[in-house]
């Protein structure tokens, strides 16, 4: 019981909702691009993503510098049906929507395939 009281505490905070919706929109994404898109810092968004991955939320792989983080793929039997759920319920909000069309930019002037996210296959 405890384990599911956290993961619903990882959800218990806007800046994270938004990350995760961005995750769940896009393959992956690294901290400085998320934090662009929210207008916070890194730090405050590494320390964000580090509460989700500890609570099983998120992934990450490291690439020289850079961390990458992503939806975990692996979990519970009831966290699949519950994160299908909040994707569907933030995928409808305004800011969300801002959101990801502003981590697109970022990604096309970065230099990657601008039809990254609209491709991406989301987490189901």
């Amino acid at each position: 019981m405890k384990k599911l009281a956290s993961f619903f505490k990882a959800f218990s905070e806007e800046i994270r909702l938004r990350i995760f919706a961005m995750l769940a929109a896009a393959p992956e994404a690294c901290v400085c691009a998320l934090s662009k898109v929210l207008k916070t810092t890194q730090s405050k968004t590494s320390r964000h993503l580090a509460y989700m991955k500890k609570n099983g939320l998120v992934s990450s792989r490291r690439l020289g510098t850079w961390i990458y983080y992503r939806i975990e793929r692996k979990t519970e039997e009831i966290k699949p049906a519950l994160l299908k759920t909040i994707k569907f319920c933030l995928m409808k909000k305004r800011q969300v929507k801002k959101d990801l069309k502003k981590l697109a930019a970022l990604s096309l002037k970065n230099g990657k395939a601008p039809d990254r996210l609209r491709q991406a296959k989301p987490y189901n």
